[in-house]
């Protein structure tokens, strides 16, 4: 069994900048918004201005995302799924350390191209079998659909 290795940036929040009021006025003056990528929204007049903060976020931290997922496939990593801002993949034991440094590395070369050079450090999170991944956000739910399914298993049966 390969054991499941969760890569995922730390990051910490930025807070309220000056940068709200120029963001606005640029999209309001061009009619849209757009990631460094270039994946664009556009902008009616009246935009909520923090819609229009939001989309810069959450927008480039996708492009992010689909960067580094293509840069670790590239690179021979089978990635099994993004996990909100991190990465699952899967390795044989010996091969573990070194695609968790490939993982990481492009994590590294994905965050310096979409913000300007600036470099997000990561945390990693092996899980090795016979244990599974599990977020703490998401047990309440992963117990009652375990539920549901052995409810609907015992009506079948």
């Amino acid at each position: 069994m390969w054991p499941a290795t969760c890569c995922g940036p730390t990051m910490k929040p930025i807070g309220r900048s000056g940068a709200g009021p120029k963001l606005r006025d640029t999209a309001m003056l061009t009619g849209s918004l757009h990631t460094v990528l270039g994946w664009h929204v556009h902008v009616g007049e009246n935009a909520n201005p923090r819609s229009l903060r939001n989309f810069v976020c959450q927008a480039n931290g996708a492009e992010l995302m689909r960067l580094a997922a293509c840069l670790a496939t590239e690179r021979g990593i089978e990635v099994c799924a993004p996990v909100h801002d991190a990465f699952l993949i899967c390795a044989p034991v010996d091969r573990l350390g070194d695609d968790i440094a490939t993982m990481r590395a492009a994590m590294a070369e994905a965050s310096r191209v979409v913000l300007g050079g600036f470099e997000l450090g990561t945390d990693v999170s092996v899980t090795r079998w016979p244990h599974r991944y599990m977020d703490r956000r998401g047990a309440v739910m992963w117990r009652r659909v375990t539920e549901l399914l052995q409810q609907a298993e015992r009506k079948t049966a």
